[in-house]
C-alpha cells in the first residue's frame, strides 16, 4: 500500500455517499497498521467545498472531492485491492494536510 493509494470504502454503510478512500499516511511508517485515510465524494453530489481543506482530484476519470477533515484510521487487512492512485495531486493534498494540521 502506498501513499495517495485509493481503494473501495472498506464501511460497506458508507459506500453510497464515500465510494472510496485515499490513503494519506506516508508509506515510509510501515508498523502502522491502521492507515491515515480520506473518505472521496463525487465532486456532482457535493453542493459547496470547503476550499483549501477538500481538494478535487481526478479519479477514475471523474472529479472527487477529498474530505480532509474527515481522517480515519483503518486497518489496512481492511483495505482490498487498490483501485488506482491520486498520486498526481500531491501538491494539493498535502497543501491541505499542512492547513488542517499547521494553519499554513
Amino acid at each position: 500500500m502506498a501513499q495517495f493509494d485509493v481503494f473501495v470504502n472498506p464501511i460497506a454503510a458508507a459506500r453510497r455517499a464515500y465510494p472510496f478512500v485515499a490513503v494519506l499516511q506516508s508509506d515510509l511508517v510501515r508498523e502502522a497498521h491502521d492507515p491515515i485515510v480520506a473518505p472521496l465524494v463525487p465532486r456532482q453530489s457535493m453542493s459547496k467545498i470547503a476550499g483549501r481543506l477538500t481538494p478535487i482530484v481526478a479519479f477514475q476519470g471523474t472529479e472527487h472531492v477529498v474530505l480532509v477533515p474527515a481522517l480515519v484510521g483503518v486497518r489496512s487487512s481492511n483495505l482490498a485491492q487498490p483501485r488506482g492512485s491520486i498520486a498526481s495531486s500531491r501538491n494539493e493534498l498535502l497543501a491541505a494536510i499542512d492547513y488542517l494540521f499547521f494553519g499554513v
